[in-house]
């Protein structure tokens, strides 16, 4: 859960700099495309969690495999 929150941090901030970045270039632009950056950002963050969490248990598996490995003897 300790990764969990700087990474949450960081996708919140992208899309609040997105948001900013959209405001300053369109100052007359419509609510619902701040909505559809955060949808965005929110997908992109899902898949970025994922992909960590996969890679977290793909390495713990590995981890395991190499200690029950180093008890074997060589045939």
């Amino acid at each position: 859960m300790a990764y969990l929150l700087p990474r949450a941090l960081f996708v919140l901030i992208a899309w609040a700099m997105t948001c900013i970045l959209v405001k300053h270039l369109l100052p007359d632009v419509e609510p619902t495309i701040f909505a559809v950056a955060a949808v965005c950002w929110a997908a992109a963050g899902s898949a970025y969690f994922a992909y960590l969490r996969k890679l977290k248990r793909d390495i713990d598996a590995l981890e395991r495999n190499r200690r029950s490995g180093l008890g074997r003897s060589p045939i």
